[in-house]
């Protein structure tokens, strides 16, 4: 009995030691565990990865105003650039503006309309020189011979109609007409942009000489219109006629040319042109005389070079026009060197100016020439 109690006493206590080593070991995994977990805690609250990620966050955040003010200022200044760029480019090749394209293709159209006239002999459109003046562009119509201005007008006006149609005015063609009616070679160029009455007008205006003259020439829109007569055996009675804007008439009588400006109104002076001619006649067969506004040159006195500008070949012209204020001129003046076919030389003139109604030199101490001059033409 005492070994049976003996052996169950050993099986308890070896029971009781495993039970004792199995709660050890159980509180050693439980306290293991919670270091574990308070490493894991400790390590996600301490991660640097979860600082590094969450600053530029934060960054973006500080930071987003200041970008979207540089990209407005970089908006701004590509602006200002292209702007500039644009008008430079403009400044180098106007027909590149917006409105040349619409008065070229204006020009298409009119072209295109002329081509189905049976009154026209071709048609040609010059648009590379608006590419780099900005000027309209110009169409160059040649019309047949012995058309009558009325039936051009005509012309021109529904030309206008069908391809400018409703315009205000702002878009331009530009029409130059070529050809021959009553013995006179017309080359005109006309504006195209008005109402069809002002377009009659300019027509009836450039063109009131037709039948009377040699040739009618405005070869552009600035430039003066251009009549002549050809040969004359007098002066002719339309000379001093009134054109309304700057006008050239030429002609030639008895071997001597005569240019005579107008001032920009188209008031032309009246000098006695006839007398003139013939008292120039005394010293040569040919030369030139020009009138521009009030001041009258002559070129072609002087025969002999050694001899240069003579009393006597001068004092005639002199007495031609000595009343001054009558032929509304305020300078006179002869070349004193020979002249060379019809060129003027303007080194060398000499020069009276209207006082009172007559000659006087142009300088208060006069050259002995200049008086000597003007004493024998008042022998005349």
């Amino acid at each position: 009995m005492p070994d049976k109690q003996t052996d169950r006493d050993q099986r308890d206590s070896s029971t009781s030691l495993s039970s004792a080593r199995d709660q050890q070991v159980a509180g050693g995994d439980e306290a293991a565990t919670r270091t574990d977990s308070r490493l894991i805690t400790s390590g996600k609250r301490h991660s640097p990865s979860e600082h590094q990620q969450s600053a530029p966050s934060h960054s973006r955040g500080i930071f987003k105003p200041s970008r979207i003010a540089l990209v407005v200022i970089l908006s701004a200044l590509l602006g200002v650039v292209g702007y500039f760029a644009y008008n430079l480019m403009l400044m180098f090749n106007p027909g590149l503006e917006p409105h040349s394209f619409e008065e070229r293709s204006a020009a298409r159209a009119a072209a295109k309309h002329l081509r189905h006239d049976s009154r026209v002999s071709s048609v040609q459109v010059f648009e590379e020189e608006s590419y780099n003046s900005g000027d309209a562009p110009t169409v160059s119509v040649h019309l047949k011979d012995g058309t009558s201005t009325d039936t051009a007008t005509a012309l021109l006006s529904s030309t206008r109609d069908k391809a400018l149609g409703d315009d205000d005015g702002s878009t331009q063609i530009a029409i130059t007409l070529k050809w021959s009616v009553e013995g006179t070679d017309i080359n005109a160029f006309f504006l195209i942009s008005a109402s069809s009455h002002d377009i009659a007008t300019n027509v009836q205006h450039d063109l009131s000489l037709v039948g009377e003259v040699k040739s009618i020439q405005r070869p552009g829109e600035t430039l003066p219109l251009q009549i002549d007569y050809g040969d004359v055996t007098t002066p002719p009675s339309s000379l001093t006629t009134p054109s309304g804007s700057l006008t050239i008439k030429t002609f030639t009588m008895n071997g001597w040319k005569v240019t005579s400006t107008s001032n920009t109104d188209g008031q032309f002076s009246n000098p006695p042109f006839d007398q003139i001619i013939t008292a120039a006649r005394q010293a040569s067969p040919t030369g030139t005389i020009d009138l521009d506004g009030d001041t009258l040159s002559v070129t072609g006195l002087v025969t002999d070079e050694k001899k240069g500008l003579t009393p006597e070949a001068a004092a005639p012209v002199v007495h031609a026009v000595a009343d001054c204020q009558a032929a509304k001129l305020t300078t006179l003046q002869l070349n004193g060197k020979l002249q060379k076919g019809l060129s003027s030389d303007n080194d060398y003139w000499i020069t009276f100016t209207c006082n009172n109604g007559t000659w006087a030199s142009k300088y208060d101490s006069p050259s002995p020439s200049d008086t000597e001059i003007l004493n024998k033409a008042a022998e005349l």
